[in-house]
C-alpha cells in the first residue's frame, strides 16, 4: 500500500514497518490492520531485516525496532503505544481490539 496525506489534508502519515509479506504474523501487520480499519491513508515504508541497516528509525526513535508511526509531527513507536494513540487521536470511542 503506497498512499499518501493522511485525513487532514497535507498531513502525512507513514509507517515503518518490517518486510513481513503478511500482516498476520508480526505487530507491524497489527497496526496495519488498524490504520485500514479506521480508513487512515499511510504510506508503508518498508526497512531491512538488519537492525544495524535502519538509519532512518535510530534518527526517529533513537532505536531500531519497528513498527514505527509518523502522523504529522507526531512519531510513535511500540506496536501497543500506536494501537493506543491511533485509538485516541482517530478512533472515535472504539475499543482495542474490537
Amino acid at each position: 500500500m503506497s498512499t499518501s496525506d493522511g485525513p487532514t489534508p497535507g498531513r502525512r502519515v507513514a509507517l515503518y514497518r518490517c518486510r513481513t509479506p503478511t500482516n498476520v504474523l508480526c505487530p507491524c501487520g497489527a497496526v496495519a490492520r488498524r490504520l485500514r480499519k479506521l480508513g487512515i491513508e499511510y504510506e508503508t515504508l518498508r526497512v531491512p531485516y538488519r537492525r544495524g541497516d535502519r538509519p532512518e528509525i535510530v534518527e526517529l526513535t533513537r532505536q531500531s525496532r519497528v513498527p514505527v508511526l509518523v502522523d504529522g509531527d507526531e512519531v510513535i513507536h511500540d506496536s501497543k503505544r500506536i494501537l493506543e494513540y491511533l485509538e485516541h487521536a482517530h478512533g472515535q470511542g472504539e475499543r482495542l481490539g474490537r
